[in-house]
């Protein structure tokens, strides 16, 4: 059950990674009214690299009950879901709890930190 939970974690985290750089591409830095150019890159950088880095963790999530086991499985699932728990706070503060993307975070993270 733990494998498959980290299964579900990593997949759903993809999928929310993938999501996210679309999304953020074309929906916020695309129509963004940045007052300069390197505004508007860091913005760019700020929602590529954070689709990147969950796309990463998922990967991660997905290889892990093959790659690792007893206590450095369980380490390797908690810096995963933690990074992910920050996103998911930082999102909510944010976006003051209106926006999907903290709460699917915390999903992930939960069911990734069961799975451990």
């Amino acid at each position: 059950m733990a494998n498959l939970l980290l299964y579900v974690a990593g997949a759903l985290t993809i999928a929310i990674a993938i999501a996210h750089g679309y999304l953020g591409a074309a929906k916020v830095v695309g129509p963004s009214k940045a007052p300069n150019a390197s505004a508007k890159r860091i913005l760019h950088a700020i929602m590529f690299l954070s689709a990147v880095y969950w796309a990463v963790g998922g990967a991660i999530l997905l290889a892990t009950p093959v790659l690792f086991e007893g206590e450095t499985r369980k380490w390797v699932v908690y810096v995963i879901a933690a990074m992910l728990l920050s996103g998911a706070l930082g999102n909510l503060w944010g976006m003051r709890a209106r926006h999907f993307g903290g709460y699917f975070l915390l999903i992930v993270s939960a069911l990734a930190a069961a799975g451990a």
